[in-house]
């Protein structure tokens, strides 16, 4: 019988000492301060990383010529305006081609005072797009020929020239050109030797253009930011004078912090449904928010190994396993639906009848037994025609008592069907700095994938996107998916402007994502975010993690 820990006498035992190890940021016990606590800390900023953490504190010194608010809404932030098809500043032109212009906000300054400007975009372009520049993704950068600043003069007018169609060309994203980084810092380093990028002093220390400027960053404690006073974007220049991400990478101490209100806000908190009604019940004083979030909680293949290139035992690993009772771990009563392909409900290109493959230890071993493990041995463990035992790893972030006991729930299910499962946990930093990155994983990792609205699969399943060493490890096919139907249609959603063509393009390829199983979709998460309640004008975003902090600057106390 499977039992989840009830953190509730932890949290009282534990409180003292929480607060003890991890002193409260001077600035927290100010009006004019807000600490947001969070369960990861950033391996680095930039467009170099992955870890969600990252983009969280990066958005509250850079800023991107547009983003979303609370409603999903586009709306401009470096750009006067978002360009559209409907006012002539999108244009679709023959051959597939298209040209967006930009209108840049004049008066937007770095934090050093030097001008923000279309310059500064254009070599962000190609920065990015450099082959030799550590890029985690070029699937954009490379639908966009060229950008130019028709008058270097006066320079608040880019062009951007699409080499061809795609839908999504006025947002933005972690390895857009939307986001500039400032070229009289970085551009020396780029046309020296594009592949020092990442290790730029500057993405430990950014000079940004949002309305928070870099103070500091304690290595295994905090990052502090200062008001920026000549903020000039959406919602003003900043109403609290410090803002502080403090990285408590144990979620119960965390929690413990939030209780006795040593931190005003969390994201990416790692908490428990239960643990955020321990917060409501030990603190009157806090907001909890229950968001259903564009959150995919999953488990990719090394479809490099031999045992799981076969489809059969990666069906039967996905028939050994309880999702449901996985689903309950963080959260129960069902508040978490079960996934059954990598699209969340809320997206407009979910598809809800795809395969399913439900909980039936019978069907697993009868699917290993097809594919060469029929042997149980002594030890009840499965042996192929070779004599190999079926003993394979996962790895996941440590401190992560979520997945830690989903880990412990999927090693019962597989010892059930014949399968040892080995836990091999890391930091966050580390997993997904090299070990993701570069498909270091052996066999099995657990993570989750935080979707926008137009999340569209390419950078996810076509198989260009699988990192290698031959691409600089580009890419984001982690589990090395590679099915040519499905590179076929992902080539034709990215290019297809009728959302409704679109839609079913991508209902097709979750039916044959689904089967072919390249990933085991657990559930789709809820965001789980605290605050204060003194804090007023705090709008979470309605899309997942990362977003509780997007209009920080509006907020006051």
């Amino acid at each position: 019988m499977l039992r989840l820990i009830c953190p509730t006498v932890v949290v009282v035992m534990t409180l003292a000492l929480a607060i003890s190890l991890f002193p409260a940021v001077a600035a927290a016990q100010r009006r004019d301060a807000v600490v947001i606590g969070t369960a990861q800390e950033p391996a680095g900023l930039g467009p170099w990383w992955t870890l969600a953490v990252g983009v969280m504190v990066e958005n509250s010194v850079s800023q991107e010529l547009v983003s979303r608010n609370e409603k999903w809404q586009l709306i401009p932030v470096l750009a006067e305006k978002v360009p559209t098809i409907k006012d002539g500043d999108w244009e679709v032109l023959p051959g597939g081609k298209m040209r967006l212009t930009w209108k840049i906000r004049r008066g937007l300054t770095w934090h050093d005072g030097k001008p923000l400007t279309a310059l500064d975009v254009r070599v962000t372009y190609g920065m990015l797009r450099n082959p030799r520049s550590p890029t985690v993704s070029r699937f954009i950068l490379r639908k966009i020929d060229n950008m130019l600043v028709p008058n270097e003069n006066d320079p608040y007018t880019l062009i951007e020239q699409w080499n061809e169609r795609y839908p999504f060309a006025n947002d933005h994203g972690r390895d857009w050109p939307h986001r500039p980084y400032p070229r009289h810092i970085l551009e020396p380093t780029y046309l020296s030797d594009p592949a020092k990028l990442r290790a730029h002093p500057y993405f430990r220390a950014p000079i940004g253009s949002g309305p928070f400027k870099f103070k500091e960053w304690v290595a295994g404690s905090h990052t502090t930011f200062e008001a920026y006073e000549a903020y000039k974007g959406p919602g003003g220049s900043p109403r609290i004078r410090t803002l502080t991400y403090r990285y408590i990478l144990d979620s119960t101490v965390l929690q413990a912090n939030v209780i006795a209100g040593q931190v005003d806000a969390t994201d990416i908190n790692n908490f428990s449904c239960e643990q955020m009604a321990q917060i409501e019940r030990r603190n009157s004083q806090v907001a909890a928010h229950y968001i259903p979030a564009l959150l995919w909680e999953h488990v990719d293949f090394n479809h490099d190994h031999p045992w799981l290139k076969d489809k059969r035992v990666r069906q039967a690993i996905a028939h050994a396993l309880d999702r449901s009772a996985i689903s309950e771990v963080s959260c129960l009563g069902g508040r978490q639906p079960v996934a059954h392909t990598w699209l969340p409900q809320r997206h407009y290109g979910y598809n809800p009848n795809v395969k399913k493959y439900d909980y039936s230890p019978d069907r697993a071993r009868a699917l290993l037994a097809e594919a060469g493990w029929a042997t149980v041995g002594p030890d009840g463990i499965r042996r192929n025609a070779r004599g190999e035992r079926f003993e394979i790893s996962i790895m996941t972030t440590a401190g992560n008592a979520i997945r830690e006991q989903t880990q412990q729930i999927m090693k019962d299910h597989l010892r059930a069907v014949g399968i040892d499962l080995k836990i091999d946990n890391r930091p966050a930093s580390v997993l997904f700095g090299q070990i993701t990155r570069r498909r270091q994983y052996p066999h099995l990792v657990m993570y989750a994938w935080v979707f926008s609205p137009v999340t569209d699969g390419f950078a996810l399943w076509h198989s260009r996107q699988i990192p290698r060493e031959a691409n600089n490890y580009e890419g984001n096919n982690t589990p090395g998916y590679s099915n040519p139907e499905v590179d076929r249609l992902e080539e034709a959603i990215v290019q297809e402007l009728d959302e409704a063509k679109r839609k079913q393009l991508l209902m097709r390829q979750q039916e044959i994502w689904a089967e072919d199983l390249p990933s085991i979709p657990l559930v789709f998460r809820l965001a789980l975010l605290t605050n204060k309640k003194s804090i007023r004008n705090v709008k979470p975003v309605q899309l997942g993690s990362v977003y509780l902090p997007w209009n920080a600057n509006e907020w006051q106390q």
